[in-house]
C-alpha cells in the first residue's frame, strides 16, 4: 500500500525530471530513419559492387581456362522514344489527377492541399517533358540528311 502511495505523492517537478531522463521520440524517430536511410544506400551501393565484382571474376576465370566469354551486355537498355511517349502519358494523366485532388482537398478537411498542388505541377510537368521529347525525337529520327550519301570517309 506505500508503494501505491509514493506514486500517488509525485509532485510536477519530479515528473519532469522522470520525463527529461527518457529520451524523446520526437527524436529517436528521425535519427534513426536518417541513419537508417544511410545504411540502405551504402549497402545497395556495395552489393551492386559485389555482382559486378563477381561478373568481371567469372569472365576472368573463363578466360583464364581458355574459353570465350559472352560479350558484355547493358544492364538497362536504352530509353526508346515510345517508352517517354508511355511515361509521358502517364505521368500527365497523373498530374492532372492530382490537380483534381487538390480542387477537392481544398473544400475538405484532410492532408493539407497543397501537397497535391505541388504534386500535380512536379509529376505534369515531368509528363509534358517527356511527352516533348518524344516529338523531337521522333521528328528527328524521321529526317534524313539530304547530303548522307554524298558524305564519305576515307
Amino acid at each position: 500500500m506505500e508503494a501505491k502511495e509514493a506514486k500517488a505523492k509525485i509532485t510536477g517537478e519530479e515528473k519532469t525530471a522522470m520525463s527529461a531522463d527518457i529520451p524523446s521520440v520526437g527524436i529517436l524517430i528521425p535519427l534513426v530513419s536518417i541513419v537508417m536511410g544511410i545504411g540502405v544506400a551504402f549497402w545497395a551501393i556495395y552489393w551492386d559492387y559485389r555482382t559486378k565484382h563477381m561478373k568481371y571474376r567469372e569472365r576472368e576465370l573463363m578466360i583464364e581456362k581458355g574459353l570465350t566469354p559472352p560479350p558484355m551486355t547493358p544492364e538497362k537498355p536504352p530509353l526508346t522514344p515510345e517508352d517517354c511517349l508511355r511515361r509521358g502519358v502517364i505521368m500527365v494523366f497523373l498530374g492532372v489527377g492530382l490537380g483534381i485532388g487538390y480542387f477537392i482537398l481544398l473544400r475538405s478537411w484532410g492532408p493539407p492541399a497543397w501537397l497535391c498542388g505541388v504534386g500535380a505541377a512536379i509529376v505534369g510537368l515531368l509528363g509534358v517533358g517527356h511527352l516533348v521529347y518524344y516529338a523531337v525525337a521522333r521528328k528527328h529520327k524521321n529526317e534524313t540528311p539530304e547530303n548522307s550519301s554524298k558524305i564519305s570517309i576515307s
